[in-house]
């Protein structure tokens, strides 16, 4: 498939598309942005995908979005790109000024739009499970707003990856635990499924929310309560789901194994559920 592009409403290839060095997306981190995925000709969860761009649009004073030529563009782009199965990219920026903090006139917001193929990381390691770090919880106090300002994020991800691990995992200081750099968190105990409950603590994911939709679907027992570092490490199953990975079991934490280190069977199953959601396009 090709990769597409989307700028501001004009199509092109992925490699000619540039914005402005006086964009302050570039400049301050002023924007924010969704990560959608298609299978098999359409954009998983599209719907809730732009609801939840609405809310970090609004959450940080972006207007004169139009977010129905947002969604006809996606589509659009995605079309062009002549693909299955492709990651769908959508960044809006406060729009371009010379540099200052405070903007001295109305801006133009801008869209960008980027198509290109999947390259599923975890795919491998569903069977296996993957090993995660956890680390100290140290960003802002917004984290509900898909921002791309993501230093942190990438911080703890590169310290994961550094100790050969998947995923890092945020604690904070009285032991609490949020979400992944890049994924939402679930555990199992005694075959009740847990996940921190949506608030400013952590990003309301997609994936998240389908997940615990399908969990009550499937009649599997399912509380969104906080969840602490030892109730993490006591669990008899630990999974992450984002858009990227679906659902993905979580074999150690810090070098010591969950339960015997096995994909447990409570993440098997909603593994599966959610699949099976995909395959009939149920995402509603």
């Amino acid at each position: 498939m090709e990769e597409v592009a989307c700028l501001n409403g004009r199509f092109l290839p992925l490699s000619e598309a540039c914005i402005s060095v006086n964009d302050r997306g570039f400049l301050f981190g002023d924007s924010i942005y969704e990560v959608a995925r298609a299978y098999r000709g359409r954009i998983w969860a599209l719907d809730r995908h732009l609801e939840r761009l609405r809310r970090s649009l609004t959450a940080i004073a972006i207007t004169g979005v139009d977010l129905d030529q947002v969604r006809e563009n996606m589509v659009e782009a995605y079309l062009r790109a002549g693909g299955d199965d492709a990651l769908i990219y959508v960044q809006i920026t406060r729009g371009v000024a010379p540099r200052s903090h405070v903007p001295h006139q109305p801006l133009v917001p801008t869209v960008l739009i980027t198509v290109r193929p999947v390259e599923d990381l975890a795919g491998r390691s569903r069977e296996a499970g993957v090993s995660v770090i956890l680390v100290p919880e140290v960003r802002w106090q917004r984290r509900d707003i898909k921002s791309t300002n993501l230093l942190p994020n990438i911080l703890a991800k590169q310290e994961a990856h550094a100790r050969g691990a998947y995923e890092a995992i945020f604690v904070t200081d009285d032991g609490w635990v949020n979400e992944g750099s890049s994924a939402n968190l679930f555990i199992v105990q005694a075959g009740v499924v847990r996940t921190p409950p949506n608030g400013p603590s952590l990003l309301p994911g997609i994936t998240r929310d389908l997940v615990v939709e399908t969990a009550r679907r499937e009649g599997i027992p399912m509380e969104e309560l906080p969840v602490s570092r030892e109730a993490l490490l006591a669990a008899d199953e630990v999974f992450l789901t984002s858009t990227m990975s679906e659902v993905l079991g979580v074999s150690a934490i810090d070098g010591q194994l969950v339960a015997d280190g096995q994909v447990g069977p409570v993440t098997r199953q909603l593994q599966a559920a959610y699949r099976a959601r995909v395959e009939a396009g149920d995402d509603a």
